[in-house]
């Protein structure tokens, strides 16, 4: 029987950050919490992930190793020793990349895409735009402060021109939108940059709840899988194995 070798996955995660001066930057909220739990679901699936992180980022298991103080402390340190465990037992298959300015972010992809990546899982929320950086620090004393942006290229659109094989899961973000144009708008954001998959979102607001589809392949069309946030790092990876074995077969 013929011995495959492990899956090799990129998993991105977390927020790019773009300097105003030498002391300040722009930037948003991303946790990196969701690509850190895909990366872990990879890892026990027993692929190599190649994980890029960003400013702050949460990242695989290290997430977890936080004792809650409120919590009680035999159970916490239970808890701390199980992840300890999955680390020893999955980490020699993680490797990490810091990745926090856009132009940091995009040169590691780029790197990583010439090497035999079989996955990119682009969860980072990558910042737009970079602002036009002034030396040294900005006085405080300013009553207004006015910052230059300009638009960042998106990085999305350019992985498969890198690495044209690569089964490539594409993220997309909404605020109040209805389930029907989450679909149709995260549809073609897919198609438009070749992602295989895509995970979309809606932003919570008031008196809304988020709501997480995942858009895949299935035979000749297109289905949106509903599923929670605890749900979504197992279900990915789920559907991105059955997505890869579809895929190999059409290929041969």
């Amino acid at each position: 029987m013929e011995n495959k070798k492990p899956l090799e996955v990129v998993v991105t995660s977390g927020g790019t950050v773009s300097r105003v001066d030498d002391v300040r930057h722009i930037g948003n909220f991303s946790t990196g919490e969701t690509g850190a739990k895909i990366a872990e679901e990879f890892l026990k699936r027993g692929a190599k992930v190649h994980y890029v992180y960003g400013h702050q980022a949460r990242r695989p298991f290290r997430r977890s190793m936080d004792l809650d103080p409120e919590k009680e402390l035999d159970g916490e340190l239970e808890r701390l020793r199980m992840v300890h465990k999955e680390f020893g037992e999955y980490g020699a298959n993680l490797s990490e990349y810091s990745a926090a300015a856009f132009e940091d972010y995009h040169y590691t992809l780029q790197d990583l895409m010439t090497r035999d990546i079989d996955v990119v899982v682009l969860a980072a929320a990558v910042g737009d735009y970079s602002a036009d950086k002034q030396d040294g620090k900005l006085s405080s004393d300013l009553d207004e402060m006015n910052v230059k942006l300009k638009r960042n290229a998106k990085v999305i659109s350019e992985v498969k021109k890198w690495r044209p094989e690569v089964f490539q899961v594409g993220f997309k973000l909404l605020a109040d939108v209805s389930k029907e144009k989450l679909v149709q708008k995260s549809y073609n954001h897919g198609y438009k940059n070749g992602s295989d998959m895509t995970v979309a979102n809606t932003m919570p607001s008031l008196g809304k709840e988020s709501m997480t589809l995942i858009l895949h392949k299935d035979k000749d069309s297109t289905r949106a899988t509903e599923v929670t946030r605890d749900e979504l790092a197992g279900k990915l990876v789920d559907l991105v194995y059955d997505g890869l074995e579809v895929k190999e077969n059409v290929v041969a």
